[in-house]
């Protein structure tokens, strides 16, 4: 499995001739990263004199991120496994009439589910950012910083993972389907650059002070 390389391997593989790991497994490590690092900040925050009535919000924001972190680091590997599906699906036969025809079923539902992956990366990026930019309001001042790169490694995680959604969307023949991924990817695009704007801006205005 990706997720049980060490970090110079992964990084190896993913320079390789090979497709996977590829765009969307790199986008959720990166947001796994970020969630990581929110949750870093907010421990080192826990148990901090002038943070006491911080400390029930705080745990819950880690164990939220912990959660959101082990989903995400799990997409890694699935989005490789998905990304093979359709590079299965587009290597079946296709001689004869009948061939073709279970081949562009074979690939039509591996691309959804190639989709499908990237737009969970999205939406887990999108509730991780949430949780900093509560976190933001009340973490340790030393700590800030690695806040704010975490906010910009999530949305970097989403930006990666959308556009893994939209290659995968492109090759769909469902335009109920694709109309409704492409709503859903703007609004949550709109909050990712918000939240992502607002929890960097803050933090950097602050330290610039």
């Amino acid at each position: 499995m990706l997720t049980d390389l060490t970090l110079a391997r992964f990084a190896e593989e993913t320079a390789a001739r090979s497709p996977t790991p590829g765009g969307g497994s790199v986008a959720a490590y990166i947001g796994g990263l970020g969630a990581a690092l929110g949750a870093m900040a907010a421990s080192f925050t826990q148990g901090r004199k002038g943070f006491e009535s911080h400390e029930a919000t705080l745990s819950a924001e880690i164990a939220r991120l912990a959660t959101l972190r082990t989903r995400l680091v799990a997409l890694v590997d699935a989005d490789a496994a998905s990304y093979d599906k359709v590079t299965t699906a587009f290597g079946l036969p296709k001689a004869s009439d009948a061939e073709k025809a279970a081949r562009k079923v074979a690939v039509e539902a591996a691309l959804r589910d190639a989709m499908q992956t990237p737009l969970g990366t999205c939406r887990l990026a999108v509730e991780a950012l949430e949780v900093l930019d509560s976190l933001a309001n009340h973490v340790n001042s030393n700590l800030a910083s690695d806040v704010a790169v975490g906010a910009h490694a999530l949305g970097a995680c989403y930006r990666g993972a959308w556009v893994n959604v939209l290659i995968n969307l492109s090759g769909l023949k469902d335009d109920v389907l694709r109309a409704r991924v492409l709503a859903e990817g703007e609004a949550l695009g709109a909050k990712a650059r918000q939240i992502e704007d607002r929890v960097s801006g803050n933090i950097v205005r602050g330290l610039l002070a």
